[in-house]
């Protein structure tokens, strides 16, 4: 199996799961709420949250509620974001110095039609930014942060070295748009006092805008990782369908954890995560 039928399974595999967040209530109330909509009452004591068993739970409910106990704090999620930085510095050496393992990935493609080295440049040092600016966020907006986080520059100064194409002058700015509109998102829900309705800019009609941001960015480096002759790269929008349906399950949530919080009728007419449609 080449490099690029793998990852496409993988995230097929992970839209599946994702799809059990519908499917299957147990495994979206155990395992995909998280944070203010997978709590309890704060207050509580983990032994006051205990309810008798229920007999007539199935084994798969068991099962799912039981792996809903290993949990890790939301702040581990840094972790996350390290791991992706440390991941493009290593793709980074092994593209610009022509590494055994980027050469037999190269070599397994099957000879099919590929990025060029210029699109596999830009969609890597976007997807540096992107893994870099997070982790800025998860340490800097973990608690309200008066600090600025420039625009994603490297990536515009790329353009000096790479052929200008339709493709990069589409997905490079709305890589950085939606880098921005994700930033700011993500620094106004953290000046927000703790589980607090957002109500600024794009909140006002979506519940979630960092979410949309997200698919976004996503969808810029399908477009400029697309190969010769085709619009976007297969394997990116496969990886951007597992995004879609992971984070739509949680918007879903979000807006109706919101409704309990703090009445429908505060969040009635906000779309959950793309205008007009979701």
């Amino acid at each position: 199996m080449d490099p690029a039928t793998l990852c496409k399974a993988f995230f097929a595999v992970g839209t599946a799961v994702d799809l059990g967040g519908i499917l299957l209530p147990s495994f979206r109330e155990n395992i995909m709420n998280y944070g203010s909509r997978g709590s309890k009452d704060s207050s509580c004591k983990p032994s006051d949250l205990k309810e008798p068993p229920n007999t007539n739970q199935s084994t798969l409910t068991k099962t799912i509620e039981k792996l809903a106990l290993y949990q890790v704090p939301h702040p581990w999620f840094t972790h996350y974001y390290l791991v992706s930085v440390a991941s493009s510095a290593f793709w980074g050496y092994q593209i610009f110095t022509g590494g055994a393992i980027v050469k037999a990935l190269a070599a397994r493609a099957g000879g099919r039609s590929g990025m060029t080295a210029n699109q596999v440049v830009l969609a890597w040092a976007s997807m540096g930014a992107q893994g870099g600016r997070r982790l800025y966020e998860s340490v800097t907006l973990t608690k309200a942060s008066k600090t600025v986080l420039s625009d994603p520059r490297p990536i515009t100064s790329l353009l000096e070295f790479s052929k200008p194409s339709l493709k990069t002058a589409i997905g490079v700015p709305l890589f950085i748009s939606a880098s921005a509109l994700q930033n700011d998102c993500h620094k106004h829900l953290a000046s927000l006092k703790k589980y607090s309705l957002p109500q600024r800019g794009p909140f006002k009609q979506i519940v979630c805008p960092h979410y949309m941001a997200e698919c976004l960015i996503y969808v810029s480096l399908a477009i400029i990782s697309a190969p010769p002759g085709q619009a976007l790269n297969k394997t990116v929008l496969a990886g951007l369908g597992f995004v879609v349906t992971n984070l739509g399950v949680t918007a879903d949530s979000t807006k109706k954890w919101y409704g309990e919080k703090f009445g429908a009728e505060n969040v009635e007419g906000r779309c959950r995560m793309i205008p007009y449609l979701y």
